[in-house]
C-alpha cells in the first residue's frame, strides 16, 4: 500500500527508465508523455484553507484541477490528455519538438500553461512539478496512462479519505494520516462525513480524458474506460 503519508502516483517509477532531461528532440518514431502535479502540501494547504467553504472532498477544487489538466490540448502542442484531481498526462504531438526546438521547451510552456490556468480558476497558486518519458513507441506510452488510471483507481480510498482527513484539520479537528491504515478506516471516516465511495462520480474514480480528432475536433470522454479500452483512445492527430 502507499504511505498515507504521502500523496501522488508513485507508480511512475515503473517507467523510470524512459524518464529524460528533455533538452533534446526524441529519436524518429519515439513518444515524448509529459506529467505534471500540483504540490502536495500546497493541495493540502488548499484543502484546509477552504474547508468551511466546500463539501466533502472539495469536489471544486477537484473538478478545477481536471479543468486545468484537460485544458492543455489548446497548447496545440499535445495530442490526449489525461486528468484527475491528482495530475494530469499528456500525449506530446508528434510535430511539437521540431516546431518548438526541443523537448524542454514543450515542457516548459505545457508547465506555464497548467500552472497558470490553475492559478485563474483557483484563485491561489499552487507549485506543479513534472516529467518528461520518452518512450520507444505508441502502445508503451499507452501503458503508461493505463498505468496512471489504474493508480488513480485503486488509490481512490487513500486519497478520498486523506482529503477529508485534511478539511477537518482545517476545521480544527484532530487528523493523523497514520489513522489511515487500512481500508477499512479509511471508509470509515469516508461514512462519518457521509460520503459513499461506491456514488462518487466517475471522473473522481477514473479521471476524465480528452483528444483531438484528424478534423480539428476535440473529444471529451469523462466516462473512461478500463484497460484496453483506455488504451485505444490514446491516440494522435
Amino acid at each position: 500500500m502507499q504511505s498515507v503519508e504521502v500523496q501522488g502516483n508513485h507508480t511512475w517509477g515503473k517507467f523510470s527508465a524512459f524518464r529524460v532531461l528533455g533538452d533534446h528532440e526524441p529519436m524518429p518514431g519515439f513518444r515524448l508523455v509529459m506529467q505534471f502535479a500540483p504540490r502536495p502540501e500546497g493541495v493540502a494547504r488548499l484543502l484546509e484553507m477552504r474547508a468551511r467553504a466546500n463539501d466533502p472532498l472539495d469536489s471544486e477544487l477537484a473538478r478545477l484541477t481536471v479543468r486545468a489538466g484537460i485544458g492543455l490540448l489548446q497548447s496545440h502542442n499535445v495530442s490526449f490528455a489525461y486528468a484527475s484531481a491528482e495530475e494530469v498526462v499528456a500525449l506530446v504531438r508528434a510535430d511539437a519538438v521540431s516546431r518548438m526546438g526541443s523537448s524542454l521547451a514543450v515542457y516548459e510552456q505545457l508547465l506555464s500553461m497548467y500552472s497558470a490556468r490553475l492559478a485563474v480558476l483557483l484563485g491561489e497558486e499552487l507549485v506543479v512539478h513534472g516529467h518528461i518519458f520518452e518512450f520507444p513507441d505508441i502502445g508503451i506510452a499507452r501503458r503508461a496512462f493505463v498505468s496512471a488510471q489504474e493508480w488513480l483507481e485503486e488509490a481512490t480510498p487513500l486519497r478520498s479519505s486523506r482529503r477529508l482527513g485534511l478539511q477537518m484539520r482545517g476545521l480544527g479537528q484532530p487528523f493523523h494520516p497514520s489513522s489511515l491504515e487500512t481500508v477499512e478506516a479509511q471508509a470509515s471516516l469516508l461514512r462519518s462525513a457521509g460520503v459513499d465511495l461506491e456514488t462518487l462520480p466517475h471522473w473522481w474514480w477514473r479521471g476524465v480524458a480528452a483528444r483531438f480528432r484528424a478534423d480539428g475536433g476535440v473529444e471529451l470522454y469523462d466516462d473512461v474506460p478500463h484497460g484496453a479500452d483506455f488504451a485505444a483512445l490514446v491516440s494522435d492527430v
